[in-house]
């Protein structure tokens, strides 16, 4: 840089019949004045090591070229192609045997397999035709495995390494985890590329985000993130892929929770029950969901335990006592899982009153009576059934290890926590069921 410099002044300043010591003196000044440039522009910051860089902003297109760089790196090492799968295929029914429509191969053609897609596809196949995987499957007596299952666990670990490869990307920290924030990206990334999602209207991407994320979070959340490899296997995330499926029809798209219509329906019935307009439900306007057959009671339980929170307002600790669309989506959750595992906790808290982490006698009690009084008053049922008969019902229907003390594991024992659940919660759901063989006859009748 410094001998450019002087060549060009030289160049540019051709002064022959000068004195050779004014032309030092000159030379000097001109280095002297570069020098100064170069001290007064050079960053004397970087001659000392970053030991911090800024995150990068979710949106950022640092993040985004880095995101996609990793996963086509990983894509080239881990993934097998619907090509590799199919040529595999055909190399398993020339190395085995067809029996009944069924392909059968024995170590030596799993070998040759081997030997063959290795040629094709390179070293990276090695790890699916390792002898310990051979050992996963049941063998006959001539030693051979189904070529069928084998192919469906290439398919199978094939989308869990695509699954993994996805969700890693949105994982700036490298902690092995996703936050709700990530999650909620990953998901919105998903909405240009899934044909079931991509008539959605700008202004509720942000909404199916939360909505369709908190299944994610309900069944396998932990203090607000997810771990990746709980993520990878999940039958949560294979509903989100099934959206891919462009065959799908509107009866599916109905019951897929990661829907549109599905997500819609969670949040327009949300704004149907908040009458004021405020973005939050109270305890009356939640009331109407279930038509007004759910009991005071089980009501403000939810609130207590699943919707309180402790703020601080102009200096003074208050109490949040009202429904925001989060708190909402993980009660349609629950009521509509009430036999799964996240389910039960979700319910048990409320009806574990003394916090004893047990379920007692008295406090079925406490909360049929509630449900015996709507019987009577509101669907005007015969007054003499017995709120013990019930409770003893219960009990023997949950069958608890200890005697009069329901636990959660006891619920998920039975298989019939969900009956449970409802009955003890809402009068219709307790005259369905006390009204269940007659339901059922009725079904008969107009089925036939």
């Amino acid at each position: 840089m410094l001998l450019s410099s002087l060549k060009s002044f030289v160049r540019d300043h051709p002064e022959p019949d000068r004195e050779a010591e004014d032309i030092e003196q000159e030379v000097l000044q001109e280095i002297t004045s570069i020098l100064e440039q170069y001290e007064t522009h050079k960053r004397p910051e970087s001659l000392i090591p970053s030991f911090f860089k800024p995150r990068a902003k979710p949106q950022s297109l640092r993040l985004m070229v880095e995101r996609e760089a990793r996963r086509r790196k990983d894509q080239e090492t881990l993934l097998l192609s619907e090509e590799e799968l199919r040529n595999i295929w055909f190399l398993m029914k020339e190395m085995g045997v067809e029996t009944n429509g069924e392909v059968r191969i024995n170590y030596d053609g799993f070998s040759q397999v081997l030997s063959r897609c290795r040629e094709c596809f390179g070293p990276q196949i090695e790890p699916y035709f390792k002898a310990p995987v051979f050992l996963k499957f049941d063998r006959d007596d001539n030693g051979c495995i189904s070529a069928n299952q084998f192919l469906n666990y290439l398919n199978l670990r094939t989308t869990m390494h695509q699954n993994r490869l996805e969700l890693s990307a949105f994982d700036t920290d490298n902690s092995g985890s996703l936050t709700t924030d990530q999650l909620e990206e990953y998901v919105k990334s998903l909405v240009p590329q899934v044909p079931a999602l991509s008539d959605m209207q700008p202004d509720f991407l942000d909404h199916y985000g939360r909505i369709a994320v908190r299944k994610l979070l309900f069944f396998h959340g932990k203090n607000g993130s997810i771990r990746i490899r709980d993520l990878v296997n999940s039958i949560v995330l294979q509903e989100l892929n099934e959206l891919k499926n462009t065959q799908m029809q509107e009866h599916q798209l109905i019951s897929n929770w990661f829907s549109i219509q599905s997500t819609q329906r969670v949040y327009k019935t949300f704004l149907a029950l908040d009458e004021d307009m405020n973005g939050l439900l109270s305890r009356i306007e939640f009331t109407a969901i279930s038509n007004g057959t759910m009991s005071p009671l089980f009501i403000s339980r939810i609130f207590e335990e699943h919707v309180m929170r402790m703020r601080v307002v102009q200096g003074r600790t208050v109490h949040r006592d009202e429904m925001d669309l989060l708190a909402f989506t993980d009660f349609v959750l629950a009521w509509d899982h009430r036999s799964h595992p996240a389910a039960i906790k979700y319910f048990f808290d409320i009806f574990d009153l003394k916090k004893q982490s047990y379920v007692s006698p008295a406090e079925i009690y406490t909360f049929f009576k509630e449900i015996h009084y709507m019987w009577v008053n509101v669907l005007k049922e015969y007054a003499d059934l017995n709120i013990y008969d019930v409770v003893d019902e219960m009990l023997d229907m949950i069958k608890p290890k200890v005697t009069a003390r329901i636990t959660a594991e006891d619920l998920a024992a039975s298989g019939m926590s969900g009956i449970f659940f409802s009955t003890l919660s809402d009068v219709k759901q307790f005259y369905d069921y006390n009204y269940r063989e007659n339901l059922l006859h009725q079904d008969d009748d107009s089925g036939s």
